[in-house]
């Protein structure tokens, strides 16, 4: 009978399980660059503000100017998972970018992970990261003082990984993959029906009011001289 393995920070393993840094698990981790911030833009700079647990705020996100050269590596292809870098409430949020977004690269608040496949399943990655225990963790690895928190590069790289043996990694990416399909059809709908509620609303209640408070025969508009 085996003994079963022990870190030192993460404890006893389960058979046949490792604990290895993340830095060894990855074929890149490197911060984003700063914007160069324009009011419109075909490429957009991913800003913690806009990470969010599953999902990205699009409202958030900035846009560069294309005139300024960002190297492509910065930019954010599928299966990049972004980890929110600074930042008291914010540091450790992750997401996972299944599909590779039109341009979009992150800015010097956001690191880049890019797993190696064959040891690290980058969906395994991002959950293991929302974790309360990994998010305790990677609050203990953090530097500064409070409104000035860094979770600088090199301690993400020595982050200890839990990594079950690769078979388990893909039976639960295979589990996974229906469910998010469902929740990206579920947010494919949402959007579609908050689409539909303004719209019905502007039919029926908006358009009319407009058109009353600027018709000719309403006389002056309501507010002007």
């Amino acid at each position: 009978m085996t003994t079963p393995e022990e870190h030192p920070i993460l404890g006893k393993l389960p058979d046949g399980w490792v604990a290895t840094t993340l830095k060894s698990c990855c074929t890149y981790i490197q911060r984003g660059k700063a914007p160069t911030y324009v009011e419109e833009s075909p490429i957009r700079a991913l800003n913690q503000r806009a990470i969010r647990w599953g999902y990205i705020e699009e409202e958030h996100l900035k846009y560069h100017d294309p005139d300024v050269k960002i190297e492509q590596r910065h930019f954010i292809v599928s299966g990049d998972v972004v980890v929110n870098s600074t930042g008291d409430i914010t540091i450790g949020r992750a997401y996972l970018f299944r599909e590779t977004p039109p341009p979009m690269f992150a800015d010097s608040h956001v690191t880049i992970v890019r797993c190696n496949n064959d040891v690290l399943a980058a969906p395994y990655l991002v959950n293991l990261l929302a974790t309360p225990e990994y998010q305790d963790l990677i609050y203990s690895m953090v530097t500064g003082s409070t409104g000035q928190l860094e979770l600088n590069k090199s301690n993400l790289e020595s982050l200890p990984i839990l990594r079950p043996p690769t078979e388990v990694q893909v039976e639960l990416c295979r589990l996974w993959k229906p469910l998010y399909d469902s929740i990206a059809l579920c947010d494919a709908l949402r959007g579609q029906a908050e689409k539909a509620i303004r719209l019905l609303l502007d039919h029926r209640v908006l358009d009319l009011w407009r058109d009353a408070r600027w018709s000719p025969s309403a006389g002056t508009p309501q507010g002007k001289d």
